[in-house]
């Protein structure tokens, strides 16, 4: 049923472990450089971009700890498949602004206080031309709005986020961790212990694509989208299919 197959997560997982890829994973997180927060949560407001290593190393982090996968994977379903309908937080938020995950959170989120502020919003210039694009998209293809707090949401620059350096990073030693962490993952594609296409997912799709196969998942989520009257039965129904209740 999966889009990515459990035995495959494991057999990646292991494959991870005995190469020490979670080690070099480590190595690059800790090289981050550290900064003061506020801890507003502002940031945390999206699926954030997440490589094939930092998916294994959460889902092997959650495994571990069963309650927690069924409490944040519930979220994850309700983050997914009501996208279109409202804006909400990442799922592994919790309601006092908490990462859930915090130990094993992916770069991105490591690296947001730490943009130099030019460079953060021409980025945020264009997710809003490609958020409007996809709306038009949708629309045309299918025939739904997508709500429009969704289209227009932005995570603003954080004015708040003082690195500790004193100094930002520059777009090219933001892209040094991110090479980094392609060749990570590279590493895993090349030892075969994954067969899944190599493209850009945030963190909810490479938990939803544990679950579903990627197009079901897709289509019932435009389903769902077509119909919001229908949309809390059909949750029920993929709540009981998944085993997570």
């Amino acid at each position: 049923m999966a889009g990515i197959k459990k035995h495959e997560i494991e057999k990646a997982i292991e494959f991870a472990e005995k190469n020490g890829i979670f080690e070099k994973l480590n190595e690059i997180y800790n090289d981050v450089p550290t900064g003061k927060c506020s801890g507003c949560a502002k940031c945390c407001m999206e699926s954030v971009g997440t490589g094939l290593s930092e998916f294994l190393n959460i889902y092997r982090y959650l495994q571990e700890r069963p309650e927690k996968y069924r409490h944040y994977m519930k979220k994850v379903l309700d983050y997914y498949f009501f996208e279109y309908k409202e804006k909400k937080k990442c799922p592994f938020l919790d309601e006092d602004n908490r990462c859930g995950i915090y130990e094993v959170r992916p770069l991105n989120c490591r690296i947001f206080g730490h943009w130099e502020k030019e460079d953060y919003n021409i980025n945020l210039e264009s997710i809003k031309e490609k958020n409007r694009d996809y709306r038009d998209l949708m629309k045309s293809r299918y025939g739904f709005e997508i709500n429009e707090d969704v289209v227009e949401y932005r995570i603003e620059y954080c004015e708040n986020f003082v690195p500790d350096s004193g100094k930002y990073l520059s777009k090219s030693e933001r892209l040094e961790y991110s090479d980094r962490m392609m060749i990570l993952d590279s590493k895993i594609f090349a030892g075969d212990a994954i067969d899944i296409d190599f493209r850009d997912r945030g963190i909810v799709e490479y938990f939803i694509d544990s679950m579903f196969f990627t197009d079901t998942s897709y289509n019932i989520k435009i389903r769902m989208s077509q119909d919001w009257k229908k949309a809390d039965k059909i949750m029920k129904k993929l709540l009981v299919i998944t085993g997570i209740r």
